[in-house]
């Protein structure tokens, strides 16, 4: 493995305290390099989202620790962390290519950096043609494609994806997938991506499983 864009020690994160406490991430040591392609399973309440908001810097472990040897500054800022979230949709009055270029515009790119990198974007997942379109009228597929775009417009070295297939019907969610790990390949992108439902055989070269916030690997 190359130098890791991420590595965790011992990671943990418990929300609240007391009685109350809830240890949602316990224990949890990894790395992801530029060539990791792997998935992440498990029941709702496991806590892959949380490890995922971890990765990504937007939230602090209450204990163990956390690196960013590739990055400077660390953490490093969204535009070199793709974040797919479950419940990042388009905004409705915004057409697609703004939608996709909101994170190049608050990372302060301008003018034709940030056209060429949306236009890239969008053909990298297979929507070129749907700049124009309004979230309205598009398929539920297409939305979800659509919020990868906006992802991978600043051409981020570390993609983490929260269940970016959900609520799509089999077939689609493994179109997505694909997408998105031949996305990973063309931006030389390590690739995490966590889903509740099972990947296609083949396509994550590791398998992750969270049981009651610990990390187990499958293979």
């Amino acid at each position: 493995m190359t130098t890791p864009l991420v590595r965790t020690e011992e990671l943990a994160y418990t929300y609240g305290t007391g009685l109350t406490a809830v240890v949602a991430v316990h224990g949890v040591c990894c790395a992801i390099a530029a060539e990791t392609r792997a998935v992440l399973t498990g029941r709702a309440g496991s806590g892959k989202t949380t490890l995922l908001h971890l990765l990504a810097g937007m939230k602090k472990p209450t204990a163990g620790t956390i690196e960013w040897p590739s990055f400077e500054p660390e953490p490093p800022g969204p535009e070199l962390i793709g974040l797919v979230l479950q419940d990042g949709g388009l905004l409705r009055d915004l057409d697609v290519r703004l939608n996709v270029a909101l994170p190049l515009v608050l990372a302060g790119r301008t003018g034709t950096a940030v056209r060429d990198a949306v236009d890239d974007a969008l053909d990298l997942v297979g929507l070129a043609g749907f700049a124009k379109k309004a979230p309205r009228d598009l398929t539920g597929e297409q939305m979800r494609l659509a919020m990868l775009a906006r992802a991978l417009a600043p051409a981020p070295k570390l993609i983490l994806a929260d269940d970016p297939a959900g609520w799509l019907d089999r077939p689609a969610g493994e179109r997505l997938l694909d997408r998105l790990v031949r996305a990973a390949d063309r931006l030389s992108a390590g690739l995490l991506v966590a889903t509740a439902e099972p990947a296609p055989a083949g396509l994550f070269g590791e398998c992750w499983v969270m049981v009651d916030g610990k990390l187990v690997r499958d293979r």
